[in-house]
């Protein structure tokens, strides 16, 4: 059987800024990635398989979106989608090929 990989899922890429409160302590404010917003990609959840080979070498993965190629994400930053935060655990850009970008992510709870 084979599967299209439509990306037809808006998610948002949000970035740390950071602030202190007033005992000094620092504290993230989650915003949009300059033209992070509105980004068009396929979403699916983890398969059993990825779910617990990710859990082999000690990282989560409940979240896969795939999205055009960009240079400016990084695992510090978090996916936005459908009002739900995931926290990004790698990105797998296909041996450098600038065509798709997959995120591998976690719910943040």
């Amino acid at each position: 059987m084979v599967t299209t990989q439509k990306k037809d899922k808006k998610i948002t890429i949000i970035t740390a800024t950071w602030t202190e409160d007033d005992m000094g302590q620092r504290i993230p404010e989650w915003e949009p990635l300059s033209s992070g917003e509105n980004i068009w990609a396929y979403y699916r959840q983890a398969s059993a398989d990825e779910f617990f080979g990710a859990a082999a070498i000690k990282y989560k993965v409940e979240a896969i979106f795939k999205i055009k190629w960009r240079n400016d994400i990084d695992v510090t930053m978090k996916v936005r989608f459908r009002g739900t935060d995931y926290g990004i655990t790698r990105i797998d850009d296909f041996e450098g090929n600038k065509q798709d970008l997959v995120i591998y992510a976690y719910v943040v709870k």
